[in-house]
Order: structure tokens, then C-alpha cells, then sequence
């Protein structure tokens, strides 16, 4: 009875497609949760450096300088892969989602240190991620024609900045105080 069974499990799945992948020639669809490379979109951040405050292994460096409109400029950003641990703490903490997870997932490399990465490698795989997507971020969000102006407000979005003569915050984001003036 049971070389029946298995004889019979083994011809429910003869008849099934094959679920190999042949790897470089094609490649799997990456699922949208996968903690995959980190993509940084510049256009989406605002120096806040929350990420790497909620960064456990402090492998996320940003440096900021302050600008005359109240914004802060980014002068470094660099993640270092060496010592990630792919954990999503930083994605999650980022208020902009200008750090997404949904980079490339074949990461193998011979030499370790090229696994360093600064703002121009971090912001050329962004764009390249874009480009490939047709202008959609890893969350689903569709990036405009504008790459300044995307679906979901940020510092340097549409909506004004606030600088000294604004009437609260460094980015001028809708608030109560907005809501109660009304």
C-alpha cells in the first residue's frame, strides 16, 4: 500500500511544470517583503538619520550640514554590507522610506571591502533599480516625472519649506498646528 501511494504522489508531479529557475539566464522574482540589498533613494531623504540611529550594528554613516532654508544637506551617506545584518530596523524607521530593502540579492563578491558602499554607488543602484522597475520603488510606489516629487509628501516635495520666516518644522509637513489654523 505504500509503494502505491508514493507511486502515485510521484505521477501527480510528472505532469507538473518544472520549478527550476536557471539562474543568471533568468532570475526569480525578488517578493516585496524579502530582506534583500538596501536601496537608498537620495531623492527621498531628508537627512534625518534615523536610520542609522536605529541601526543596531551602526553600519549606516550620515553626515548633515544645515542649509539657510532650514533643510539639512547631506554631505555623507555610506552603508557598510561588511557588518548588515539585513535586519529591516532601519526601513522601518526611516519616516520617508528613502531606505527600502529590494536591492539585488546576488551580493557574493571576492573582494570583501567592495561591499562598502558610499553615496555615489548607493545612489547609481538606486536609479538603476528605477530604471529596471520603470520608475517604481520596491514599496509599489510609482515614482513621478518629477524624481523630487513622488506620491507621498516628503521635505522636498511640493510642499513648501519652512525656513525663518515658516511657521513651524524643518520640513513643513502638514501638522496639527496646520489643521487648527484652519
Amino acid at each position: 500500500m505504500g509503494i502505491a501511494r508514493g507511486m502515485m504522489t510521484t505521477l501527480r508531479h510528472v505532469f507538473k511544470p518544472a520549478i527550476t529557475v536557471n539562474y543568471p539566464e533568468q532570475q526569480r522574482e525578488v517578493p516585496v517583503r524579502a530582506r534583500t540589498n538596501l536601496l537608498w533613494f537620495e531623492e527621498r531623504c531628508t537627512g534625518c538619520s534615523t536610520c542609522a540611529q536605529a541601526c543596531p550594528d551602526g553600519c549606516i554613516l550620515v553626515q548633515t550640514s544645515p542649509r539657510e532654508d532650514g533643510t539639512l544637506n547631506i554631505d555623507r551617506y555610506e552603508i557598510d554590507f561588511r557588518i548588515c545584518m539585513y535586519c529591516g530596523l532601519c526601513t522601518e524607521a526611516c519616516p520617508y522610506q528613502a531606505i527600502q530593502a529590494g536591492g539585488r540579492y546576488d551580493d557574493a563578491v571576492y573582494v570583501f571591502e567592495s561591499m562598502y558602499r558610499n553615496r555615489q554607488t548607493l545612489t547609481g543602484e538606486a536609479q538603476k533599480y528605477l530604471a529596471g522597475t520603470g520608475g517604481r520603488y520596491p514599496n509599489g510606489q510609482m515614482q513621478e516625472l518629477i524624481p523630487l516629487t513622488t506620491t507621498m509628501p516628503t521635505a522636498r516635495s511640493r510642499v513648501p519649506v519652512a525656513g525663518a520666516s515658516g511657521p513651524f518644522g524643518p520640513q513643513r509637513l502638514p501638522g496639527k498646528l496646520d489643521h487648527d489654523e484652519r
